[in-house]
C-alpha cells in the first residue's frame, strides 16, 4: 500500500531540515549520554521504470558520549517498493562516541508517487525513534479506485442503494484491469455485465463499476473490492461499509374465532367414468359434515357443476331440510364443456356470490372458502377457457379479496403417475399445494378417512395474513404467548400469509405475529 505524497507534505519535510542538512536528536546544550544524528534526513531516489531497482545510503552518527545502542530499523506505513537492504542481523548494534553506519535502502516503483519513512529506534534519551523520509517516483500505470473507502451510509432493509466505483489509470504507461470481485456475504452487490474484462485503460482514463448495497438485517457490514490488473501492485483491495436499518417492527394479532364461518364448494366431474366416485362421494357426505360441526355449526356447502357457476344444490346450512337429500342430486347432475377443468367454473361461481349474482349470499365476510374439486381427470382450464390453474387461483383470491381465506382439496388422481381407475390430478394437484390444502386419491376405495381432514381443512385457524410486507428472517409466532419453533409455520409470500403448519391453534387462541417490515421503496 502507498500514498501519493503531495506538494504540500514536501515543504513541510523541507521545513524540518537542520540548517547542515542533518537529523540530530539529543540535549543541544551537551548533556551527558549517546545521542543520534542521521544523515541524510530525505532520500530522493527520483524516477524508475517498472522493475528497476535505485539503491540509496544514510548514515547513523553517535554524536552524543558513550555507547549508542540502535534497537531496530524498519520502514514505516505504505513501504511497498522500498526495502532496507542492509541485513536483518546487522539492523542492531552499538556505536561509540563519534562512531557511524552507513545503512542501504532501496526502490523498485509500485506507483507514480510514493512515500514512507525508515525508522530507527535507539536508547537515545532524548527521542527514541529518529526518521528517514524515502520518496520515489514510478513511469508505471496505477490504478486508483474511487470512492475507497466508500460507506454506503444507513440504508433500509429492502430498498438497495445504487452505488458506482470508478476506476483510473493515474499512472504514465497503459494499464489493463483483469478481474474484478466483490468479498463479502452478499449484501454489495457487483455488477460488471456492461463490461468486457480484460479493459485496458490509457492514462487519465477510466471506467465504471455498479455496487450496490442490498443488507438484509439491521446490522453493520463490510465488504471488499478486489481488483487485479498490471499495475505493480497486481492486486488492490478497496473496501465498503453500510449499515442496515429496519423500518418498523409490526405486530399483528389474531384470535382464533368460535363457531367460525366455513363456505364450502364441491365441483364434480359428470364424466360416465365417475359414476361410482359420484356415489362415494355421497355416501360419505354425513359423515363429512358430523366432523365439520365439531368444529363449527355456521357452515354453508353448494355444489357447482355447471359452465355458468351458479349452484346446482341451493346453499346448504344445518337448517336447510333434506340437505343431504339435495347435495346427492346435486352430485349427479349438471356439467358441460368445463367438467374436466373445474377450477374455471369454481372462479365463476365465486364472481356470482355477490348481493346480486345466483349464489348471492355464498361467500360471506371472514369465511374460510373451501373448494372441493372431485375429477378422475387432470385439471384443462388452460385448453377450455385459457386460463391455467394459476391464473385460477389469482382470480378466486382476488374475488374472496384474501389469499389466507381461499383453500383448495382435491380428490383427484395421483400425482404424478395416476392410479388404476384416473389420470394424475395435474393442475389440481399444484393448487392444492399452493393453497394449503388436501390432496387425497380418487382410487381409495373407502373415502371415510377423507371426511375428517376435509372437515378440519374447512376451517380458517392456521393461516394469518400479515398487515406488511416483513423481513422473513424477522418473523417471530407465538400462540396464547409461547413461541412456536420456525420448523412449525412456514410464510408465503405471494399470499404474505403464515401458515401454521405443526399443531395449528384452535378456537379462542391468540396469535401473535412480529416481525421486520420491509421499506416502502417508492
Amino acid at each position: 500500500m502507498y500514498r501519493t505524497l503531495t506538494l504540500a507534505t514536501g515543504v513541510l519535510i523541507l521545513v524540518g531540515c537542520s540548517d547542515q542538512g542533518l537529523h540530530e536528536i539529543g540535549d543541544a546544550n551537551g548533556a551527558n549520554g549517546p545521542r543520534i544524528q542521521v544523515d541524510p534526513e530525505v532520500i530522493d531516489f527520483g524516477s524508475f521504470a517498472e522493475a528497476e531497482v535505485g539503491y540509496e545510503f544514510f548514515t547513523i552518527t553517535n554524536i552524543g558520549e558513550g555507547d549508542l545502542h540502535i534497537q531496530d530499523i524498519e520502514l514505516g506505513a505504505y513501504s511497498d517498493g522500498f526495502n532496507v537492504v542492509t541485513p536483518p542481523e546487522e539492523l542492531e548494534f552499538f556505536l561509540p562516541a563519534g562512531a557511524s553506519q552507513d545503512i542501504e535502502v532501496s526502490f523498485t516503483p509500485y506507483g507514480v508517487e510514493m512515500a514512507t519513512k525508515a525508522l530507527i529506534t535507539s536508547d537515545d534519551s532524548e527521542v527514541e525513534v529518529a526518521t528517514v523520509d524515502l520518496l520515489g517516483q514510478g513511469q508505471v500505470p496505477e490504478l486508483k479506485i474511487d470512492p475507497d473507502p466508500y460507506d454506503f451510509g444507513k440504508t433500509y432493509v429492502g430498498c438497495p442503494r445504487e452505488g458506482v466505483v470508478t476506476m483510473s489509470n493515474i499512472g504514465t504507461g497503459p494499464l489493463t484491469v483483469n478481474y474484478i470481485d466483490a468479498y463479502n456475504d452478499g449484501e454489495f452487490v457487483l455488477d460488471t455485465s456492461h463490461l468486457s474484462l480484460p479493459y485496458e485503460l490509457q492514462p487519465e482514463e477510466s471506467f465504471e463499476v455498479y455496487l450496490d448495497f442490498d443488507p438484509d438485517a439491521d446490522l453493520e457490514y463490510n465488504g471488499e473490492l478486489s481488483v487485479t490488473s498490471t499495475e505493480p501492485m497486481g492486486t488492490r483491495i478497496a473496501t465498503q461499509t453500510g449499515e442496515g436499518k429496519y423500518t418498523a417492527v409490526y405486530k399483528d394479532d389474531f384470535v382464533v374465532p368460535t363457531n367460525p364461518p366455513a363456505d364450502i364448494m364441491f365441483l364434480v366431474d359428470q364424466s360416465c367414468s365417475m359414476d361410482d366416485d359420484q356415489q362415494r362421494l355421497q355416501q360419505n357426505f354425513s359423515y363429512f359434515i358430523s366432523n365439520l360441526n365439531s368444529y363449527t355449526n355456521n357452515w354453508q356447502v353448494m355444489v357447482v357443476n355447471d359452465d355458468n357457476g351458479c349452484t346446482n344444490s341451493g346453499i346448504l346450512t344445518k337448517n336447510t331440510p333434506n340437505y343431504q337429500q339435495k347435495f346427492n342430486q346435486a352430485v349427479t347432475s349438471g356439467g358441460g364443456s368445463h367438467t374436466e377443468s373445474l377450477l374455471t367454473p369454481a372462479a365463476e361461481a365465486a364472481h356470482k356470490a355477490g348481493n346480486s349474482g345466483c349464489n348471492a349470499g355464498f361467500m360471506r365476510q371472514g369465511a374460510l372458502l373451501h373448494i372441493i374439486p372431485v375429477s378422475d381427470e387432470p385439471e384443462q382450464s388452460n385448453w377450455t377457457s385459457g386460463k391455467n390453474w394459476s391464473d385460477l387461483v389469482t382470480d378466486l383470491q382476488n374475488t374472496k379479496g384474501s389469499p389466507s381465506l381461499v383453500k383448495i382439496s382435491a380428490i383427484v388422481g395421483d400425482y404424478p403417475n395416476g392410479c388404476g381407475t384416473a389420470d394424475p390430478g395435474t393442475g389440481y394437484y399444484e393448487a392444492v399445494n399452493y393453497t394449503g390444502g388436501e390432496f387425497l386419491s380418487i382410487c381409495a376405495s373407502n373415502w371415510s378417512s377423507y371426511m375428517p381432514l376435509l372437515a378440519e381443512a374447512s376451517i380458517s385457524m392456521d393461516t394469518f395474513e400479515l398487515t406488511a410486507t416483513p423481513v422473513e428472517s424477522t418473523i417471530e409466532v407465538r400462540v396464547n404467548g409461547n413461541t412456536v419453533d420456525a420448523s412449525a409455520w412456514e410464510y408465503d409470500a405471494t399470499g404474505n400469509t403464515v401458515r401454521i403448519i405443526d399443531n395449528p391453534p384452535g378456537e379462542g387462541d391468540a396469535i401473535k405475529i412480529i416481525y421486520a417490515g420491509l421499506a416502502n421503496c417508492d
